[in-house]
């Protein structure tokens, strides 16, 4: 099963992904925009968001059973807003290689500036994004909410219950 997170920036995304695949003790996949971005010394291009994808792609082939933080709908979506465009092998590749189950983080967290990051004004409007993207793949999925950490795990163990009811141990 692959378990894919994606949200906004600054949303929890890849603390509760480690948080998720600890507990369910699967793989977890990091997210590689930010240690690419985190790299590189110029400001990023289409072509870096289009390596970006590919790495994703690789990834989601080479891992049929893991928890991603981040995957391609982030990258699509923001390859198509900053560039006004989309390769089509992206699309393709979300069919190919689909995730099972989607957690879409809410951007209910505060703000948490990083080198990384680039966007606090906009997260409501990208989370409205993410969920329109997520509901025309008909993949079941889970917002979870919320400012406080525990909760969110909670919430999202409970989703996962109904589908790995083997994999969530009680403590």
């Amino acid at each position: 099963m692959r378990i894919a997170f994606i949200g906004p920036e600054s949303c929890g995304k890849s603390t509760l992904s480690k948080l998720v695949a600890e507990r369910l003790k699967m793989p977890y996949i990091e997210e590689y925009a930010r240690t690419y971005v985190e790299r590189i010394t110029k400001p990023y291009t289409y072509r870096d968001v289009s390596a970006i994808a590919h790495r994703q792609i690789q990834q989601l082939r080479a891992f049929p059973h893991a928890v991603f933080d981040t995957e391609l709908i982030i990258t699509q979506v923001w390859i198509r807003r900053c560039y006004g465009r989309s390769p089509w092998w992206i699309e393709k590749a979300m069919r190919d290689y689909p995730v099972d189950y989607y957690f879409l983080c809410a951007p209910d967290l505060p703000w948490l500036p990083d080198p990384a990051r680039e966007n606090p004004d906009c997260r409501d409007e990208l989370f409205r994004i993410y969920l329109s993207r997520v509901l025309r793949t008909g993949i079941p999925y889970a917002v979870i909410r919320g400012t406080d950490s525990s909760d969110r795990l909670q919430q999202a163990l409970m989703a996962i219950s109904g589908l790995l009811p083997f994999a969530v141990e009680e403590n």
